[in-house]
C-alpha cells in the first residue's frame, strides 16, 4: 500500500495533529499518570492515578453494576432494547466542513441511548454520540474506534482523521465509527469543575513559595476527584472501561452485525482487550496499537513505566537537538548541554515565572508538560526548540501554547472533559497506582531514574487517590482473549506513553491469534505516521490478514530536500525562509511526510496563487488542481521533477481563526499570511 498521495496529504496535513496522538495527557506523575490521547496523540490531555489491580485470575470480575462471570452471561443479561441508528449531517461544531473539489467521503453522525447502570437497563440513560464514514460499494461490517484517553473524543478523532483512515487502511467496505465513550464531551461529559479552575490549578509552581502556591497545589492534587464525587456521587462507579465496553456492543448490535472489528489506540488498546474479554465470539478483527496493559505492574512500576519511558524520550530529543541545528533552535552542539540548558531555563521560571500576554503565568510546570507533551511525537521536537529558545528570551507563548495543547485547552479558554472524564475512567476501572508500602523508597527511586520527570513528585503524592471517589475499591478487569479473531498488537521501541513491555505483555493476553509488531521509532500512535504499521493494521482489519510471525518495522525515511528546490525562485512579496517550526508540526508535515518550508506575505491568496504560477516554477512544474481544502486554507498541486508532488498552501489570517487550525493560533504573527511550500511523495 502507498501512502501519501497529494490528494491524501492535503487533508492529512491538517488534521495531522489529532490523529493517533491521542494525545493528551497530563504528567505522568504520580497524580497524574497519562495512557493516552493524543488524539491521541492524539493530538491533547488527562490527569490522575490510582486502586487496586486484582490477581490474573480474576479475568472479568468487576464490582457493583460490572460485575460479570462470563462473556455469554454478558450479553444475555445485559442487551437493552436499542433499536436502530439514524444517520444524519453531523453538526458544524463538531465536524468541519467537507474540502471542495477533493474526493473525500462525508461523515454522518447518530445518537445511541444506553443504560446508566447495566444492571437496571430501563433506569437512567446516556446518550452516545456517535460518527461514521459510511462504507461505499458492498458493505462487509463496521470497524470501532478509541482514540486513548481514557476521555479522549472518538467522535472527533473520526472527523478529523477518519477520510485518511479510510483510504489508507483501506476500508471502503466498511463503516468507520467512532463514537465519545460514556462521561465525555458529547456523551453526557463530567462537568465537575470549571474552565476558570482548570486555568488556575492545570500548572501549579510544584516548589510552592508562599501559602498562596501551597494552596493552589494542594488544590490540583485532589480539586477533580472531590468536585467530582461531590457533583456524582455513587454513580461514578458506572463509568468503567466494562461499561464501555458494553457500550460497545450495544453499537455492534445497532449497526445490525454479528461481529465487530476494532482499532484501539493507546488506552483504547486496553478497552479494546477488554471487549475481547467480555463478548469473544463478536470480535471479527482487532488492531491494538501502542498498546497498554495495566493489570500485571508491581507496584514499583506502577509508579516508575511511564516515567522512565518519558526520560528516555526526552534524552533522545536532547541528542537530536544537539545534531540537527537547523531544526532545533535550542541546540547547543552536545546533548548533555542541551538538557543542561532545560534544566537551567526550568529553573528559572520556577524562581521568576512568564506572564503570557492572557495574563496567565508561565512557570516550570507549564515547561514540563509541554515538554511531556512534545514527546509524544518527534514531529513536534523542532516545535520544543524553537519554543524553549523564545522562552529564554521572555517570550512564553509557545510554551504555553504546547502546554494548552496538551491539557486539552481549546483556543476559546474552553477544555475538553477528559481532565474530569480521564481520573473517574481510571478509578471506576481499577486501573490505577496502588499506595506503597515505603512512599520514600519509591520516590528516592523515581528521582534516580527519572530525575527530570519526577520533579512534581512528593512522597505524599504516591497513593490511591480513588478513595476520594469511589465508596469501595473497583476491580480490574484482565485482559484474557481466547477467541480465534486476527489480533494485531503493536509497541513502540521508544513510545514513552506506552513503553514497549506492555505491548509484549497484552500480546501474550490476547492469544493465539494474537500477532505482536514492534516499532523501532519515536514516539505514541503509529497508525498514518508509519507506512510499515499502517499497512499491517489495514491488512487486518480490511483483509483478516496478519503477519506470519512477529514482526518489527523501522521508521519511514525522511524526504529529503529536492535538488530543484533551491532553483525555485522566491515571488515578490513573499518573504525568505522563515523558521516556524511549529506551523510545520501542527500541518503534520513531518521529515517522513515531506520537505516543507514556510514563508509570510502581505499579498492576498489569489496574488501569491499567481506569483507561484506562470515563470516561476518552470516547464518542468505542471499545475494539476488548486482547491479550498480547508476554510480559508488554498491548496495547489504541480507535479515535480523526481516522482514529487510541490504543493503550495496559503493560510491567511482568517484560516487561523477557524476549528480546523485553532492548534496553530499565535503561530504566525498578526496580520501575516502564512505560505508553505512542500514537497511530497507522488
Amino acid at each position: 500500500m502507498r501512502r501519501r498521495s497529494a490528494t491524501l496529504l492535503a487533508v492529512t496535513l491538517a488534521v495531522a495533529a489529532a490523529v493517533p496522538a491521542c494525545a493528551s495527557g497530563s504528567n505522568p506523575s504520580a497524580e497524574r499518570s497519562e495512557v493516552i490521547d493524543d488524539t491521541t496523540a492524539t493530538d491533547s490531555t488527562d490527569v490522575t492515578d490510582s486502586t487496586d489491580v486484582t490477581d490474573s485470575t480474576d479475568s472479568t470480575d468487576v464490582t457493583d453494576s460490572t460485575d460479570v462471570t462470563d462473556s455469554t452471561d454478558v450479553t444475555d443479561s445485559t442487551d437493552p432494547d436499542i433499536g436502530s441508528l439514524t444517520w444524519s449531517t453531523c453538526s458544524e461544531d463538531d465536524v468541519p466542513p467537507a474540502p471542495e473539489g477533493l474526493p473525500t467521503p462525508v461523515p454522518e453522525c447518530s445518537t445511541l441511548s444506553v443504560p446508566l447502570d447495566y444492571d437496571e437497563p430501563d433506569g437512567e440513560q446516556i446518550e452516545l454520540a456517535l460518527i461514521r464514514f459510511g462504507a461505499t460499494g458492498d458493505r462487509e461490517g463496521a470497524v470501532l474506534t478509541n482514540p486513548g484517553g481514557p476521555g479522549g473524543s472518538g467522535l472527533e478523532f473520526i472527523a478529523n482523521g477518519g477520510s485518511s483512515l479510510v483510504t489508507e487502511l483501506g476500508l471502503s467496505g466498511f463503516d468507520l465509527v467512532g463514537f465519545d465513550p460514556r462521561g465525555v464531551d458529547r456523551s453526557g461529559g463530567l462537568d465537575c469543575v470549571d474552565d476558570a479552575w482548570l486555568d488556575e490549578h492545570t500548572n501549579p509552581d510544584y516548589t510552592p513559595d508562599d501559602q498562596r502556591e501551597k494552596q493552589l497545589l494542594e488544590e490540583a492534587r485532589a480539586g477533580v476527584y472531590a468536585a467530582c464525587k461531590a457533583e456524582y456521587g455513587a454513580s461514578l462507579v458506572h463509568y468503567s472501561t466494562a461499561n464501555t465496553a458494553r457500550d460497545m456492543d450495544a453499537i455492534r448490535e445497532a449497526l445490525g452485525d454479528e461481529q465487530v472489528s476494532y482499532l484501539g489506540i493507546s488506552y483504547g488498546t486496553y478497552l479494546g482487550a477488554v471487549y475481547a474479554t467480555l463478548f469473544p465470539e463478536r470480535v471479527r478483527a482487532m488492531v491494538l496499537d501502542s498498546s497498554y496493559e495495566p493489570v500485571d505492574d508491581t507496584v514499583e512500576q506502577q509508579y516508575t513505566t511511564q516515567l522512565v519511558g518519558f526520560e528516555g524520550a526526552f534524552d533522545n530529543w536532547a541528542q537530536w537537538c544537539a545534531d540537527d541545528a537547523d531544526r532545533c533552535l535550542f541546540s547547543d552542539g552536545d546533548a548533555d548541554l542541551v538538557a543542561a540548558r532545560w534544566d537551567d531555563l526550568s529553573d528559572a521560571l520556577d524562581r521568576e515565572p512568564l506572564t503570557a500576554q492572557d495574563g496567565r503565568e508561565v512557570n516550570q510546570a507549564t515547561l514540563l508538560n509541554a515538554t511531556i507533551g512534545a514527546m509524544y511525537s518527534d514531529a513536534s521536537w523542532p516545535d520544543l526548540g524553537a519554543s524553549l529558545q523564545q522562552a529564554e528570551g521572555g517570550d512564553p507563548a509557545g510554551l504555553l501554547r504546547m502546554s494548552d495543547r496538551f491539557a486539552s485547552r481549546n483556543a476559546d479558554g474552553t477544555y475538553s472533559t477528559i481532565n474530569e472524564s480521564g481520573p473517574v475512567v481510571r478509578c471506576a476501572s481499577g486501573i490505577v497506582q496502588e499506595t506503597p508500602d515505603d512512599p520514600e523508597a519509591i520516590f528516592d527511586e523515581l528521582r534516580e531514574v527519572a530525575p527530570r520527570f519526577s520533579r512534581d513528585i512528593r512522597p505524599e503524592d504516591l497513593r490511591n487517590g480513588c478513595d476520594q471517589l469511589l465508596d469501595a475499591p473497583a476491580e480490574v478487569v484482565v485482559p484474557d482473549y481466547d477467541g480465534e479473531a486476527p489480533i494485531l498488537v503493536t509497541g513502540g521501541l521508544n513510545d514513552p506513553a506506552t513503553p514497549l513491555r506492555w505491548a509484549e505483555e497484552l500480546d501474550e493476553r490476547m492469544g493465539g491469534s494474537s500477532v505482536f509488531v514492534q516499532f523501532n521509532g519515536e514516539g505514541h500512535g503509529q497508525v498514518l505516521s508509519s507506512d510499515c504499521i499502517t499497512e499491517m493494521e489495514g491488512a487486518v482489519l480490511a483483509d483478516l490478514e496478519l503477519p506470519d510471525e512477529v514482526a518489527e518495522c523501522e521508521p519511514d525515511p525522511e524526504v529529503e530536500k529536492p535538488e530543484w528546490w533551491d532553483g525555485i525562485d522566491t515571488p515578490e512579496g513573499i518573504s525568505d525562509v522563515e523558521v516556524l517550526p511549529a506551523l510545520l508540526s501542527a500541518l503534520g508535515l513531518s521529515p517522513a511526510t515531506g520537505y516543507g518550508e514556510v514563508r509570510l506575505t502581505e499579498l492576498s491568496v489569489a496574488e501569491v496563487q499567481d506569483a507561484y504560477g506562470g515563470d516561476t516554477l518552470g516547464e518542468d512544474f505542471v499545475k494539476v488542481a488548486e482547491t479550498e481544502i480547508l476554510t480559508d486554507v488554498y491548496a495547489t498541486y504541480f507535479t515535480a521533477p523526481d516522482d514529487l508532488i510541490f504543493l503550495v498552501l496559503v493560510m491567511p489570517p482568517a484560516a487561523f481563526e477557524t476549528k480546523e487550525l485553532e492548534s496553530a493560533r499565535g503561530i504566525v504573527p498578526d496580520g501575516q499570511t502564512a505560505v508553505v511550500l512542500a514537497a511530497i511523495s507522488a
